[in-house]
């Protein structure tokens, strides 16, 4: 496996245990591929930013009525620089009717690959 296939597998294994802790209802388990000032825009259009707001509306969202949703990337692309990478797919939830599309940026700081932002856009 080249550079790049094994940077994609991390990446690909990282959105598998966020899924994995969405799914235990784990919010710092989500919360460990979050970079600290990360920037999420959510399927209907709300604003959060920072990883400290998003625990808190991830905890919050866990203990009311644990929603279960995955992503599932369909493409990962590591930029030429070698830190920043592209990952894009569809969301689900298990437990509503909402689904749509999503994308998010990497970036790879002190050897490890961290969520900057993610982007997902409702279309149910």
């Amino acid at each position: 496996m080249d550079q790049r296939q094994n940077e994609i597998k991390i990446i690909q294994d990282f959105r598998e245990n966020s899924n994995a802790a969405i799914l235990k209802a784990d919010a710092a388990g989500v919360a460990q591929y979050w970079m600290d000032d990360i920037i999420v825009i959510s399927g209907e259009g709300g604003q959060y930013s920072g990883k400290k707001v998003l625990i808190e509306v991830f905890t919050e969202m866990f203990e009311v009525n644990p929603p279960v949703f995955v992503r599932i990337p369909s493409v990962i692309t590591i930029g030429n620089s070698g830190i920043l990478a592209w990952e894009t797919g569809e969301w689900n939830y298990k437990t509503e009717k909402f689904r749509g599309n999503y994308s998010a940026m990497w970036r790879k700081i002190k050897g490890k690959w961290l969520t900057q932002s993610e982007l997902f856009v409702s279309l149910d």
